[in-house]
């Protein structure tokens, strides 16, 4: 795969599941500025993450899905991390907002993941490409709730 396509792939990353809510129970209680700390730690180390995964080359179909899968796994753990947070009433909306365009983003890297375990070059950049399209609007919600890291390089969701 060309050096495009994996920067394509990269992009996806930082996509959220809606507000998906973690094991153990209720949400925590944050500040506004709490949840910019604690969310944009969560996001940097989505980012780590996906920098790791992807310092393998995409020799093929198969590396592609294999990379596309653990992609998806990092930005569901992130986006769950990140829904287990009850900000304050004023964010709720735009948190909710965020992880539901990360939702978006997600289903759109596992059509992608589904085109290269199908061997379907055109829909898994097609895909990739529809996930680097949203970023800026993925940009622009992190945005809305003062993140700094989230959502704000390629290689993010």
């Amino acid at each position: 795969m060309s050096r495009a396509g994996r920067i394509l792939l990269v992009v996806p990353t930082i996509a959220i599941v809606g507000s998906v809510g973690g094991c153990g129970g209720g949400k925590q209680q944050v500040t506004a500025a709490e949840l910019v700390q604690k969310g944009d730690q969560i996001c940097r180390d989505e980012q780590s993450k996906f920098a790791r995964i992807q310092a393998q080359p995409l020799a093929n179909a198969s590396v592609a899905a294999d990379q596309t899968k653990q992609l998806i796994q990092v930005s569901e753990d992130a986006s769950s991390a990140l829904g287990d947070f009850e900000p304050p009433q004023a964010l709720r909306s735009a948190l909710d907002a965020y992880l539901s365009a990360r939702g978006r983003a997600i289903d759109q890297m596992k059509r992608g993941q589904d085109a290269a375990e199908n061997q379907d070059s055109r829909g898994y950049a097609a895909a990739q490409a529809e996930v680097a399209h949203t970023a800026p609007q993925r940009k622009n919600l992190a945005d809305s709730l003062g993140f700094k890291v989230c959502s704000s390089t390629p290689g993010s969701v």
